[in-house]
């Protein structure tokens, strides 16, 4: 069985949401974000997570599977995401 490690992420504000997990994924398996093999569009439309948080005024979380990962995005009251990826490989 594979161990599963965690990782957190937190954007800041100009960045877009989809970037952000993007950054994320490659940060947690020790790649190189332009070098990974992985596109965030083959699992996911980019321009609707991007816009669950525009806002920044919702309490939500969201949760996908991609890449090996399992990427959890919880925004607190004011709509501030954080990222949890929760790498299987």
């Amino acid at each position: 069985m594979r161990n599963t490690q965690e990782f957190y992420y937190e954007p800041d504000e100009t960045e877009q949401l989809s970037t952000a997990v993007v950054t994320a994924v490659a940060q947690a398996h020790d790649e190189d974000v332009l070098e990974q093999e992985w596109l965030i569009s083959d699992d996911i439309n980019t321009d609707a997570l991007d816009g669950l948080f525009q806002e920044r005024n919702l309490d939500m979380t969201i949760q996908f599977e991609a890449d090996g990962t399992t990427a959890t995005i919880i925004a607190d009251r004011d709509g501030n995401p954080r990222i949890k990826i929760e790498s299987h490989r």
